[in-house]
């Protein structure tokens, strides 16, 4: 079984919650498995896990709360305003970036990286502060001299204080390490023309 570290992490902080050694929580969600992938199905218990520690951020309306769920989980994470601006971000997600010259907290999300949605980003998230969709699917990419970095996007609408207040969560889900250079070829000529 092959796990990027960020999951591994995040296992051994649910095992030590559970009060169970890793090797025997993760036998306990073989167990879980309704086969197929049991890597996929562990990165997919790691996320759901902690979306629900975003929803009790949620309802505790709390800023402090939302930022400490954030940074405590060890998938990248991001929190954005109600303009996309970054409020604050997690390690995980300043480790995916990789080395960076420019501060990105009070940036624009899309100064940052590339985010590609089914629909038009801008339509997405006004429906997101509307109320009308809670979360959306993204592709991003982050562009930098030397390397690019690929990862599938979710981002959750936090809405608080009886709907005044909009905050939004990305989570990302790290491509695998193996991808092969013909995909990271790709992934480059399309962050190429984006910029074009």
């Amino acid at each position: 079984m092959r796990l990027e570290p960020v999951f591994w992490r995040a296992l051994e902080h649910l095992s030590e919650r559970a009060g169970i050694r890793l090797g025997e929580y993760i036998a306990h969600q073989a167990d879980r498995c309704p086969g197929g992938n049991f890597s996929s199905f562990l990165r997919v218990h790691c996320m759901l896990n902690h979306e629900e520690k975003i929803a009790e951020a949620a309802l505790e309306a709390n800023y402090t709360s939302l930022m400490a769920v954030v940074r405590a989980a060890p998938v990248p994470g991001v929190i954005l305003s109600r303009y996309r601006s970054i409020i604050g971000t997690n390690a995980a997600f300043l480790e995916w970036l990789g080395p960076i010259d420019v501060a990105i907290t009070g940036a624009n999300l899309t100064t940052v990286i590339q985010v590609r949605t089914r629909h038009p980003l801008n339509d997405v998230w006004q429906r997101m502060l509307e109320g009308k969709q809670e979360e959306a699917d993204a592709r991003v990419l982050y562009v930098a001299p030397g390397r690019v970095n690929a990862a599938k996007a979710n981002f959750v609408a936090i809405h608080a204080d009886q709907g005044k207040e909009f905050y939004a969560i990305m989570w990302l889900s790290i491509a695998s390490p193996k991808q092969s250079s013909v995909q990271r070829d790709t992934l480059g000529a399309q962050a190429s023309a984006a910029h074009s």
